[in-house]
C-alpha cells in the first residue's frame, strides 16, 4: 500500500470515530459527562484495535449476526418511543403528507418547533410507505440490508469488518431509534453511483435508466451534487464514458429530477416560488461556501485516478460541508449549545458513513500491522 492509500485510510477512520464521538458523547453526556468521555475513549481504543487486527469471522456468521441486528432493531422500534430524542424527520413526514392530503401545500407549513420540510419530493415519495406503516424507522433498516447486500459481494473479511463498524456506531442506533431518514438518502445515491463505476457492462438502455433513477435520487438532498460531480468529471477526465453518452446521462438525470418539482409549481406556482426545498436547505450553510465546496468538487476531481480516490474525495467533501455548518452554529451559539442544544444538526454526518464503510473495509487500503 503506497503513501497516499495510506493517509485515505488514516483520515477516513479519523473521520468515522469523530462521527461517532460526536453520538456517543453528546448522548451519554446527558447522563453524565463522566460516561460520555469513558465511553468515547472506549471506543477509540476499539477502532484502533479493530483496524489494527482487522479479524475474519464465516460469511454465514456475519450474515446472521446482521439478520439478527435488523430484527432486534425492528422489534425494539416498537417499544422505542419517537419523541424519546429531539429529532423530527417522521413528524415532517407526517406532516408533509398531511397537508397533501388536506390540499396544502407542504413546504409552507410548520412542525410545533417551526421546522418545515426541507427535502426534495422524491425523498418523500420513497418514505411515502413507511408513513401508512406507520413506522419511518423501518426505512433505516431498510438502508442496512442493502448495504448489507453490497458488502456481502465482497471479501469476507470486508463483510465481517462491515458489520462490526456498523454495529459499533452510535450514529447508527440514533439513526435507526430517531426514525431518521439519512442513512436510506446517502445509501441510496452511494450505492447508485459505486454500481455505475460497472459501466462496461452497461447496455445503452440501462445506461439511461440509471440516469432516470439518479435524478430521482437526487430528489432528496442538494448536498448530493458534490458526489456527483467528482464522479461525473473523473469519468469525463479519464474517458471511462463517451462525452456525449455522458451528456446523455446528465440530460435524462436533470430531466427525471426536474419531472419531481412540476406538481407543486402546478399546484401551487406563487408558493413553491415563495418557499421550495432550494431555499429550506441553503440556509444550513453560508452561500459562499457551498459555491467554494462546488469549486472544490470540480477541482478534487483531478486528483482522482481510480474510483477509491472518487469515494475518497466524495466523503472529505461531505464530511467538510456538514463540518461548516457545525462550525457556523459554534459561532453563533456557542459549543456547548450546539452539543446539548442542538444547535446545530450533527446527524448530517451519516452522508458520509457509506463512503467511509466503503474506504475502511476495503483490503486493497489496509493499515500496515
Amino acid at each position: 500500500m503506497n503513501a497516499y492509500s495510506k493517509i485515505q485510510k488514516s483520515l477516513s477512520l479519523f473521520m468515522f470515530i469523530t462521527i461517532n464521538i460526536f453520538f456517543y458523547f453528546k448522548y451519554l453526556s446527558k447522563i453524565s459527562v463522566v460516561w460520555g468521555t469513558v465511553v468515547s475513549l472506549l471506543y477509540i481504543i476499539f477502532m484502533l484495535l479493530l483496524i489494527k487486527y482487522r479479524p475474519t469471522w464465516k460469511r454465514k456468521t456475519v450474515t446472521s449476526a446482521l439478520v439478527a441486528f435488523i430484527a432486534v432493531a425492528a422489534v425494539l422500534l416498537f417499544f422505542i418511543p419517537k419523541d424519546l430524542f429531539t429529532a423530527d424527520r417522521w413528524l415532517i413526514i407526517d406532516l408533509f403528507w398531511n397537508s397533501v392530503s388536506n390540499d396544502l401545500y407542504p413546504y409552507a407549513q410548520q412542525t410545533a418547533i417551526g421546522n418545515s420540510p426541507g427535502a426534495m419530493p422524491f425523498y418523500f415519495l420513497l418514505c411515502l410507505p413507511f408513513h401508512y406503516l406507520g413506522e419511518i424507522g423501518f426505512i433505516t433498516l431498510v438502508a442496512i440490508a442493502l448495504l448489507s447486500i453490497y458488502f456481502y459481494r465482497k471479501s469476507v473479511q470486508s463483510y465481517t469488518l462491515f458489520f462490526i463498524f456498523l454495529a459499533s456506531s452510535a450514529c447508527i442506533y440514533w439513526e435507526i431509534f430517531s426514525r431518521s431518514t439519512l442513512l436510506i438518502n446517502t445509501t441510496l445515491f452511494s450505492l447508485l453511483l459505486w454500481i455505475l463505476n460497472a459501466y462496461p457492462r452497461f447496455s445503452n438502455r440501462m445506461w439511461l435508466g440509471s440516469a432516470l433513477v439518479g435524478g430521482l435520487l437526487f430528489s432528496m438532498r442538494t448536498v448530493f451534487v458534490l458526489p456527483l460531480i467528482v464522479w461525473g468529471l473523473y469519468q469525463l477526465f479519464h474517458e471511462k464514458v463517451q462525452p456525449l453518452k455522458l451528456i446523455g446521462w446528465g440530460v435524462v438525470f436533470l430531466l427525471a429530477f426536474a419531472v419531481t418539482f412540476l406538481p407543486f409549481i402546478v399546484a401551487y406556482p406563487h408558493d413553491f416560488w415563495e418557499i421550495n426545498p432550494f431555499l429550506i436547505q441553503s440556509t444550513l450553510v453560508p452561500s459562499i461556501f457551498i459555491a467554494i465546496f462546488v469549486v472544490l468538487a470540480i477541482i478534487g476531481s483531478f486528483f482522482c485516478h481510480n474510483n477509491a480516490d472518487v469515494n475518497f474525495f466524495s466523503v472529505i467533501l461531505l464530511f467538510g460541508i456538514v463540518t461548516v455548518h457545525v462550525i457556523t452554529a459554534i459561532y453563533h451559539y456557542g459549543l456547548e449549545a450546539v452539543i446539548f442544544e442542538s444547535r446545530a444538526d450533527i446527524s448530517y454526518y451519516i452522508f458520509c458513513i457509506p463512503y467511509l464503510l466503503l474506504i475502511l473495509t476495503d483490503k486493497s487500503v489496509a493499515v500496515k500491522k
